[in-house]
């Protein structure tokens, strides 16, 4: 995002101090681009489940996968408890 862009561009001139780069860092402004919805206001992580994201489902598209995977598991591992 344009935050993370001007950290880099700030240590890629050399002889960065955190004191150069704090302003933009901030857990208080990461949070506030989270509340704000603004992927560029700050610097906020994703983590590694990113990766497991194959798409973006609506609503109903996410419950009826959910409702599916759920009967397939209850089918092929429970079966003889659910009958």
């Amino acid at each position: 995002n344009a935050v993370s862009s001007e950290v880099v561009d700030i240590e890629a001139k050399g002889g960065a101090k955190f004191e150069d780069i704090m302003h933009l860092v901030a857990g208080s402004r990461g949070q506030q681009a989270m509340k704000d919805g603004d992927p560029d206001g700050g610097i906020w992580s994703a983590g590694m489940v990113q990766g497991l994201i194959n798409d973006i489902p609506t609503v109903k598209e996410l419950i009826d996968r959910i409702i599916s995977e759920a009967e397939e598991i209850i089918t092929a591992r429970l079966s003889g408890v659910v009958k």
